[in-house]
Parts: C-alpha cells; structure tokens; sequence
C-alpha cells in the first residue's frame, strides 16, 4: 500500500511539473488581420511588410502589394489601412521597405528607384516624395539604380541590394541619409557579386549571395569601416547555398541564415562566427521540411521566421547551438512546399506587437509572451524649469525596458543656446556633465529610445536653468582628464585595438596618420560619456609601415605610434 501511495504521488507530482512547463511556456497571441488587395500576381497578393513608429509611439504597419504599399494602422483593436502609395507593378508582388527617421523607403524589381515616402503626417497623410534614381554618368546605362530587389537601412546609411543594372554586378550601392534624407548622396558599393539581400550592424555587412553556390555563395561577411571602399573579412560558403537573409545574435557571435533556392536544406542555419574570419555551423531549424524559411528577423533571445507555407513563428535562441520552436501560427491553408505563404515578419514594435505577410491573406498582428512592452521614457532630475545642480550633477530618467531581453539604447538630447547634444547611452542617468559649452540660461531636455529600427522620444519634455558659475573648478575653463593607451597587438596585422579612458563628457576624436602626416582614417568623432572605450582598427590593404594615432580630447591631444607589418 506504501508503494501504491508513493506510485500516487510520483505521478502527481510528474503531472504537476509538466503542466507548470506548459504554463510557462511563452506563446503567440494572435491580435488580427487584414486582408486588402491592389493588384494581383498569378495567386499573389502580398509581398513583405517593415513597420514604423512615430515619435509619439503609434505603431503603423507598411505591407507590400503588387500595385504599391499600403499602410496600415495598429493603433485601435480594428486594423485599418489608412493610406495607400501606389507604385509601379511588380511580379510575385515583390516589394520590399524600409525606414529611416520620418522616412521609408520602398524598393521594387518593377522599377521607378527607390520611393521615398515622408510618414510624418500620419494617420491623417503619407505624401510621396519623390522617385530616387541615381545615375553613375561614367558607366551609364548599367549603373543605374532603377530597379532594386531589397533595401537596407542602418545608422542612417542606405543599402539598395540587388540592383541588377548597376554595373552590371547587382551587389549593395551605398548612401548616406544623414545630411538630407530625401537626397540620398552616393558613398560607394560593394561589387563582390549579386547580393539578394544585406543585413548591416554598427560597420559590419552581411550579404546573402543567393545565386551562386559556389565560392562567392554564401553569406559574405564585408568590413564597412570604409563605406567608399569596403573589404571582405571573409566569405560563408557551403555546398548548394541559396542564401537569402541573415540575422547577427546580440552579442555578434552568431548569424542566423536562411536558404530560399538551389540543393542545399531550405531550413535556418546557424553559425559561429565568434572567431572570424574562422566560422563553422552550429546548428539548423526548420518547422517543416517541405516548406522553404524564408525571412529571419531577431529581437533579442528569439528569432521570428517567416517560413512559407508552414506560416510564422517564434524560435527560441538563448541557446544558439540549441535552437527551438517557441510557439507557431500556421497563416496558409494550402499545400505545404512552395512559394506561398508567408513572406516576411517585423518583430520590433515597442509595444511589443509583431507582424506577418502573407502572400495570399494579408497581414497578421500578434503579441509574444516574451516580448514585454516599452514604457516610454519619463525624465526625473532636473526637475521642470529647476536649476541644475552643478555640484552634484545629473540627469536621470526612467527604464523603458530590461536590456537583457530587450536591447536599446537611450539618446540624451540638452538643446539651448546654440547646444544640441546627442549623447548615447544605455544607462538611466547620466552623471558628471558639466560641459565647458553650457553657458548660464534656460535649457528644453528630453530623451529618445533607440534600438536598431525604431526612435520614441520622452513623454515629456523638461526645461532646466544653468547657474553662473564663478567657481573656475567647475566652470568653462575644466580640462578632461585622458588617457591614450598604447595599441595591442603591436606590431600588427591587419587589425589591432586602440584604447583610451575619459574622465569627463568630452568631444572626441581619434584619427590615424601615415609617417608623412596623411590623415587615413577617422576612428571617432563624437561627444563621449566618461568611460573606458576600444576600437578595432583594420589596416585593410595600407602599405606596411609606421604609423601615427593620435586622441583629441576638447582642446588636448595625444598621440602614440604604432607598426603594420603586412
């Protein structure tokens, strides 16, 4: 009978344990969706979708369609689509989009450049720009950016990938958005090969080559350090490759593929590339071996993936050598295999919304257990229209999410008197600035969230009064405090680490010379937080030789050789 009990309790006790793992699972809530056709592609409707989100934080979904975009409001519990950008046809209803700032940018094989499309005015207008097209006048007509096949948008720079009549090679061209958003100014290209799409974090590219399956397939990893002249770091080849995305794991040890054509598994596939420009496979994941992963897209410890006809979901990635099904929703009723279904997805709402494409049904509005809402940020310290305590000083304000599940980053912006700060961070308080450009007056403050594709400023605005000061200590006439330390490896080749330690808030540069004094790279150029900082310097193809780096703190420089050897 002691055994019959005991029996009894094992089993309860087994029960409870697998049902506490069933609640804890986190799952997909499914919110709604929208189903609105322009145009029509054999048995296409749709193509993918980007999202955007204003400074206030409303939420607006863009979704692709054979005819132009259409825009979508997440904003209420009924989806509506509150605009609609025509654009030129395009087959399978290919169009891809991106945006930047107020800004998308929408790419098609069906031509017309890049749409750019000013959201300010949102939910009331979108207006269309213009049609960008450049021409490069020395090789025309193949070097032209009338067709592209996706978009790609990072710290303010433009990626057109796969745009088939320049140059007659198709890789990335290159511009920059940060003096003029509407003008996009030409910086330069990557030409390795055809490159269907292109994934960029801080200086770093990753290309997927899908239609060579040979040595230039793969996922070509490219250093950006030079945007004018880029260089390979080193090239992720395997047998049959038909690479089509990629996504870089938080902390840049890993990279996320996905395989659309050719013999090789159409599944995800990941890779150590923590040792580049060594790699290896670690792992792969598929949720059904007759349907094609399509689209990976990462949002810290999970990975979401459109995958075709087996729908959309979430894969669990804390372990990235152990990749598992989170949770799934199955958008396509059709047959499995193919290219239907969906198309792409946007995990990167603060509201902690996520979103789907699916060619044949339209858009898809989810909620992830583990995707917890941002709170927008509140400032603490100053206080509105108080006075900024120089002995003791400070700013502060409140979390807008846990950084270990939700990367971001903070932008602390002091406007007033000619001063328009931008200084990042990812902590919530900011101490020690007492910057020499801070005359006595009247000060607005806010501080905007940012992570990778999305900005939300502050509930509020503050204003703050800056005192006089007479005491020289703590007046305009302070000096920071540096250190600029001696590179390792030295000598080296090609790449070595330049450090150096602030004491203060500081405008900083760090610039390299060659012997006659020729300036060939700038390493920083921006205000920096007291802090210990390293930069990783690629000599790429430089002559061997002596060379000079040299640290400019305000008005202070420092300066230290270092030697290349090829």
């Amino acid at each position: 009978m002691k055994k019959l009990v005991c029996s009894y309790i094992v089993i309860i006790l087994l029960a409870l344990f697998c049902l506490q793992s069933l609640v804890a699972q986190p799952a997909i809530n499914f919110l709604g969706n929208i189903n609105i056709p322009h145009g029509q592609s054999n048995t296409t409707y749709f193509s993918s979708c980007w999202g955007w989100v204003s400074p206030d934080g409303r939420e607006y979904a863009l979704l692709g369609t054979c005819n132009g975009t259409s825009i979508i409001d997440l904003n209420s519990d009924t989806l509506k689509e509150i605009q609609f950008i025509p654009g030129p046809y395009a087959g399978y209803c290919l169009r891809e989009m991106k945006t930047w700032k107020q800004y998308a940018y929408i790419v098609t094989e069906g031509g017309g450049g890049v749409q750019i499309v000013d959201l300010s005015g949102l939910p009331d207008t979108a207006i269309l720009i213009k049609n960008f097209i450049y021409v490069d006048s020395t090789v025309s007509p193949s070097g032209n950016t009338t067709y592209s096949h996706t978009v790609t948008i990072s710290d303010g720079f433009l990626y057109l990938n796969g745009s088939r009549l320049w140059k007659n090679k198709g890789g990335a061209v290159i511009f920059s958005l940060l003096d003029d958003p509407t003008n996009p100014e030409y910086i330069g290209d990557v030409l390795t090969t055809y490159f269907h799409d292109t994934y960029v974090r801080n200086d770093t590219m990753y290309a997927s080559a899908i239609y060579n399956s040979g040595e230039k397939g793969g996922l070509h990893i490219i250093d950006l350090s030079d945007k004018s002249s880029p260089s390979e770091i080193t090239n992720i080849s395997y047998p049959g490759s038909g690479t089509h995305n990629s996504w870089v794991s938080m902390d840049g040890k890993y990279v996320f593929t996905a395989d659309e054509i050719n013999p090789t598994p159409h599944n995800m596939k990941v890779w150590d590339i923590s040792s580049l420009p060594l790699y290896e496979q670690a792992a792969s994941w598929q949720q059904e071996p007759s349907s094609i992963v399509h689209n990976v897209h990462g949002r810290g410890n999970y990975v979401y993936v459109a995958h075709y006809t087996a729908g959309m979901g979430v894969v669990d990635v804390h372990d990235p050598q152990t990749p598992f099904t989170a949770d799934w929703f199955d958008s396509y009723a059709g047959t499995s295999g193919g290219y239907a279904g969906c198309w792409g997805v946007y995990p990167y709402f603060p509201s902690g919304k996520w979103i789907g494409s699916d060619m044949q049904t339209g858009l898809y509005v989810f909620t992830f257990d583990s995707l917890r809402p941002r709170q927008r940020v509140r400032l603490v310290t100053p206080p509105d229209s108080g006075e900024y305590d120089v002995a003791n000083p400070l700013l502060q304000w409140t979390s807008s999410a846990e950084q270990s599940s939700d990367p971001h980053f903070y932008e602390l912006h002091i406007v007033g008197n000619g001063l328009d700060t931008a200084i990042q961070t990812k902590d919530t308080v900011l101490y020690g600035f007492n910057s020499p450009e801070l005359q006595p007056g009247t000060y607005h403050w806010f501080v905007l969230t940012r992570d990778e594709f999305t900005e939300v400023s502050s509930v509020d605005t503050l204003m703050f009064y800056y005192p006089d000061i007479n005491d020289v200590s703590r007046g305009n006439e302070r000096i920071s405090s540096f250190q600029l330390q001696q590179n390792y490896p030295n000598p080296f080749n090609p790449t070595t680490t330049l450090s150096f330690v602030i004491d203060n808030l500081s405008l900083v540069s760090l610039r390299v010379y060659d012997v006659l004094g020729k300036e060939v790279a700038l390493l920083v150029n921006e205000r920096l937080i007291p802090g210990e900082y390293e930069i990783l310097w690629n000599a790429g193809n430089l002559p061997s030789g002596v060379y000079y780096y040299q640290l400019t703190v305000g008005e202070t420089v420092q300066q230290r050789k270092m030697m290349y050897l090829r």
